[in-house]
């Protein structure tokens, strides 16, 4: 499994000093934010205020690891070198405002503090100089670049927060061969929560979110592949609407694919270690937990129970949120954690199920693995009057908005 991917010159050095800094931030960016099967990249398109679109030509190479580093990019003598470099890196700043990069090292020593220790995660350090090279003050900030000073030099435990963590399914056919890189990050990069995100946000009000991309090629699904989709498609949409046609669930790709479900879930594993890795830079063995809430849809269940399994001994689970999940039975995870678990989707297994063409056919709903040991929980089916119950739709997020819509308190399967 990798824990993230380190990217360097393809070649140990490249003549070219006319690419700004800012220029070289994004396309190792870019790059990284390519989740393509291809490792290296040459060529590259810039926007530039004065030229427009500009062709960049800057030959990179994307590798897979299993621990935590950094790489460091220098134009030296008209010449650009990366160099990989320890977790923690130092920086120093002049009277002047200009920062030079100093050292990296394994451990965070702080002059300043009188700390001395080895942290989890990537973090830089600046430190600040007079014109007589005395050292005035030192900063740190963590693996998204905010300032993490105070609570790392402090004696006192760090507050505990409540954070919700959002874990995406399969992100279309365009991209089904772009695979996780298993990343924590702030923001919705793929735009695919259509803004149900929000929903939750606002709604449970938590101090922090995240989001993991739980996407994996359409193989690892009941599917196995876009032709038993299309062929389950088409034959339940050619159906005659008719009651001796309502149960013919055969038409739904329903069998097991047991090793493509825990190949995701072995990858959510890499996620969770990535959080664990982030979260605790400085106090490694700190015993502060924070609450986690876990929204997750399609493809993303499998990926989610890989994440819980890693930090279920770091955290504190409230509830859990489970939207429209791929082949939900083929595993679980230890449900009483939870104060809460909700299931939500169509009806296919219990008492009274939907027709066949009413059903969710991108991801047969089955129930949750030992769903019913949950402390509260358990399904949630569309209100009878939805209008837009049919093969797709009754998987796409924009069709969840009835969670909060329809639901009160009280009632089950409440966000709150």
């Amino acid at each position: 499994m990798q824990l993230n991917q380190n990217i360097v010159l393809s070649k140990k050095e490249f003549q070219n000093k006319n690419y700004s800094s800012t220029q070289i931030r994004k396309i190792i960016f870019d790059f990284s934010e390519d989740n393509s099967s291809r490792n290296k990249k040459s060529k590259f398109t810039l926007e530039n205020k004065n030229k427009g679109k500009i062709k960049c030509f800057f030959p990179i190479v994307k590798h897979d690891i299993d621990s935590v580093e950094s790489v460091l990019l220098v134009l030296k003598n008209d010449r650009w070198k990366s160099e990989t470099q320890r977790k923690v890196l130092y920086f120093d700043v002049n009277e002047d405002s200009l920062m030079k990069f100093s050292h990296s090292s394994y451990s965070l020593n702080l002059l300043k503090f009188n700390v001395h220790q080895k942290p989890n995660g990537t973090i830089v350090v600046k430190r600040f100089f007079d014109k007589q090279g005395i050292l005035l003050s030192e900063q740190i900030f963590n693996y998204f670049g905010k300032k993490i000073t105070s609570q790392s030099t402090s004696n006192s435990e760090i507050d505990a927060k409540h954070i919700l963590i959002f874990a995406n399914g399969y992100r279309g056919r365009k991209k089904n061969r772009d695979v996780s890189d298993n990343l924590l990050t702030e923001k919705d990069r793929f735009h695919y929560w259509l803004k149900l995100d929000n929903a939750f946000i606002n709604t449970i009000k938590p101090d922090a979110f995240f989001y993991l991309d739980g996407n994996s090629p359409i193989k690892t699904s009941n599917h196995r592949g876009m032709l038993r989709f299309t062929n389950s498609y088409f034959r339940v949409k050619w159906l005659s609407k008719k009651d001796r046609n309502s149960k013919k669930y055969h038409l739904l790709n329903t069998k097991q694919n047991d090793i493509g479900f825990f190949q995701r879930l072995e990858e959510g594993k890499t996620a969770g270690k990535v959080y664990l890795s982030q979260k605790n830079h400085i106090q490694e063995f700190s015993t502060t937990k924070d609450t986690i809430d876990l929204i997750v849809h399609s493809m993303g269940y499998a990926y989610s129970l890989g994440f819980v399994e890693i930090v279920k001994d770091f955290v504190v689970f409230r509830n859990a949120y489970i939207i429209a999940p791929e082949n939900a039975k083929a595993g679980a995870c230890d449900w009483s954690i939870f104060k809460e678990v909700w299931q939500y989707g169509t009806n296919l297994d219990q008492e009274n199920p939907d027709p066949v063409w009413k059903q969710d056919g991108i991801a047969a709903q089955s129930e949750a693995k030992n769903i019913k040991y949950a402390k509260i929980g358990g399904r949630v089916f569309f209100p009878d009057s939805y209008l837009y119950k049919n093969f797709v739709d009754c998987h796409m997020l924009d069709h969840y908005r009835w969670i909060f819509l329809e639901l009160n308190a009280g009632q089950k399967g409440f966000v709150h």
